[in-house]
């Protein structure tokens, strides 16, 4: 008796055992779940957003290609009433004032400098610059030319002749011609005077004459 105990027992044990492991498995093979390291399948709708952002940068970029260009590289009228500042440096007064009034612009002298290159009465100033874009009927400022800077004939009485010539080339003049006069009171070889005198006003570049004492 005690050994069919034993036996059912063993028997039932082994059943049980082998039944429990047949459902284990069937669950595992339900439940099965990706490994941890798979990636995951990626979303439908990621390459859309990213040809979405990719065409809103290019568009970004674009525009603001345009915005430098039209601003400052070349500042062209954006409005239909702003008009293109001319460019009317060098030019005389007369043809600056038409070339700014065929513009839609008003032309103002404001102002005459000395220029040592210049024509009297050339444009050597504007304002605004050429190319700027400005509302119709905004004003253009000229300087013109007043010619070449003017100096005072430095006082080179009683020195030598070659430090007189550096003195009034040092003041911007030049010695076109050096004769000798008969003065007393004053050392042979030395200035006698000048022609024009001394303080008198001469433009950059103009000559001088030396008169020296005999």
């Amino acid at each position: 008796m005690l050994f069919r105990q034993s036996g059912g027992a063993g028997h039932g044990s082994a059943d049980g055992s082998a039944g429990g492991g047949s459902a284990d498995v069937r669950e595992q093979t339900t439940q099965t779940e990706p490994h941890a390291g798979t990636p995951a399948p990626p979303h439908p709708r990621t390459p859309l957003l990213r040809l979405a952002w990719l065409l809103a940068g290019v568009a970004v970029m674009a525009g603001g290609g345009y915005l430098v260009a039209a601003l400052v590289i070349f500042p062209a009228p954006l409005l239909p009433n702003e008009r293109q500042v001319p460019r009317v440096m060098s030019l005389s007064e007369d043809e600056a004032r038409h070339d700014i009034e065929r513009a839609g612009l008003a032309p103002s002298v404001v102002g005459r400098e000395a220029h040592p290159t210049a024509r009297r009465g050339d444009v050597i100033w504007q304002d605004p610059p050429p190319g700027v874009a400005t509302p119709r009927g905004s004003t253009v400022q000229l300087v013109l030319a007043a010619g070449p800077p003017r100096v005072a004939v430095p006082d080179v009485h009683g020195y030598d002749e070659a430090f007189a010539r550096r003195l009034l080339t040092a003041a911007g003049l030049t010695v076109e011609l050096v004769d000798t006069v008969l003065i007393k009171d004053v050392q042979t070889g030395t200035v006698a005077g000048t022609e024009p005198m001394a303080g008198e006003s001469l433009a950059v570049g103009r000559s001088v004459t030396l008169h020296l004492a005999r």
